[in-house]
């Protein structure tokens, strides 16, 4: 920790190295989560397999998510997001160096870092909420902070999913499982790039915390937002975890093809993060404002996912998808501004972890989607919709008490 405090232009100043991260680890992150499911069926795991395995990914990944948010409040959240950057790295480390399917398997587990493949996926890590509601307390500002952070990791995101699309080019010379082991050592050097960038950031200073864990008004406000992600990550698990997998099931078509699918979905993700950071909304800094429009998109991604579930054709298909996405950029950074708005500021770290737990775990129903796959394809993606949907009344539902 610093001895004095950063003046707030250095501060803002060093935000270029967070974009940077964002950047590189959305690059990562993306072309990992993506292939993941592809690489196993590559191997000659089946779908329901599969599922299983990233309900104990979602567990890793809370257990994780939660570590790092107790130690965030206690150590700083620049150093919180440093951590946070190891279970990526030691992901893309196994799956560039080897291809013994017991050691990838629990490389994928152990990581914590697979999961859904979202065109913000590589926008949050442990701590980042935190260490924007530190730095930057003025709402309308928190929200531009996050809008821009969206942006380049949604538009970044594309660069993972090209990363995709150039396998069918690649592996014509390297062949199948060469090819992902080559891309793979592509995103280490990426989440590589994500970490020592984060050492050159500047925070305030965290005030130490004794043995409190959170404050009661706290405790409640995040219980709020628990039980709405609960059910919010449900529908995730269910509809897009195992989706690369699901395009290729569904629509028979190839690794690149997945590829150029969510190619599309993360120029929506971008395309909405770009209108937010340049919304006349940012200038409207009334909580209820943001909770509107965090609950509504929320409410539109669920509906437009269960569209997706019986799109007879590959392009309306996409199409709704990357409208779903665009929704989802906008959303995005309202929900995180809400999440943290009835929270005391030591309690930052511990309190956006927990709310995050419900949605980890939840994702474990990834599970069962792999199950209901072997049954009906259309149906989780369905249900997850529709899961999503509730969620985002839920949401607005239990926090539009005291709006101003």
């Amino acid at each position: 920790m610093e001895s004095n405090e950063p003046a707030q232009s250095e501060i803002d100043r060093r935000f270029f190295f967070l974009l940077l991260s964002r950047a590189a680890r959305s690059c990562a992150l993306i072309y990992a989560n993506l292939s993941i499911p592809l690489y196993l069926l590559a191997i000659h795991y089946d779908i329901v397999t599969i599922g299983i395995i990233y309900v104990f990914v979602a567990l890793a990944t809370t257990a994780v998510s939660l570590l790092i948010g107790f130690l965030g409040d206690r150590i700083g959240f620049r150093k919180a997001m440093i951590l946070g950057e190891i279970p990526a790295l030691f992901l893309t480390a196994a799956l560039t160096s080897t291809t013994n399917h017991d050691l990838i398997i629990a490389g994928i587990i152990a990581s914590g870092s697979a999961g859904a493949a979202g065109g913000l996926r590589g926008a949050f890590s442990p701590g980042i909420n935190a260490f924007i509601a530190t730095n930057w307390p003025d709402t309308g500002e928190r929200v531009r902070r996050m809008a821009l952070i969206t942006s380049v990791a949604s538009a970044f995101s594309i660069a993972g999913s090209l990363m995709l699309f150039a396998y069918d080019f690649i592996s014509g010379t390297y062949g199948t499982i060469n090819t992902f082991r080559l891309l793979y050592g592509i995103s280490f050097a990426l989440i590589l790039t994500s970490f020592i960038s984060l050492f050159l950031l500047k925070e305030r200073p965290v005030a130490k915390k004794t043995n409190r864990v959170m404050n009661k008004e706290s405790g409640k406000y995040v219980l709020k937002v628990l039980v709405s992600n609960a059910i919010n990550g449900s529908g995730l698990g269910l509809s897009i975890v195992l989706l690369p997998a699901w395009f290729e099931l569904r629509y028979g078509i190839d690794t690149s093809q997945v590829g150029l699918v969510f190619l599309f979905s993360y120029v929506g993700t971008a395309a909405g993060s770009f209108f937010m950071s340049r919304s006349g909304l940012l200038k409207m800094r009334k909580r209820s404002t943001t909770l509107f429009t965090a609950s509504v998109t929320r409410v539109i991604q669920g509906a437009l996912m269960a569209v997706v579930a019986f799109s007879p054709f590959l392009p309306l298909a996409v199409a709704v998808y990357a409208g779903r996405s665009f929704v989802a950029g906008v959303g995005a950074p309202n929900r995180t501004t809400v999440n943290v708005s009835g929270i005391s500021s030591g309690d930052y770290g511990v309190g956006t972890s927990i709310q995050g737990i419900s949605s980890r775990v939840s994702q474990s129903f990834s599970g069962l989607s792999g199950y209901m796959m072997d049954i009906s394809l259309p149906l989780p993606l369905l249900t997850g919709g529709l899961l999503q949907s509730v969620s985002g009344i839920v949401y607005y539902k239990l926090l539009k008490k005291g709006n101003s």
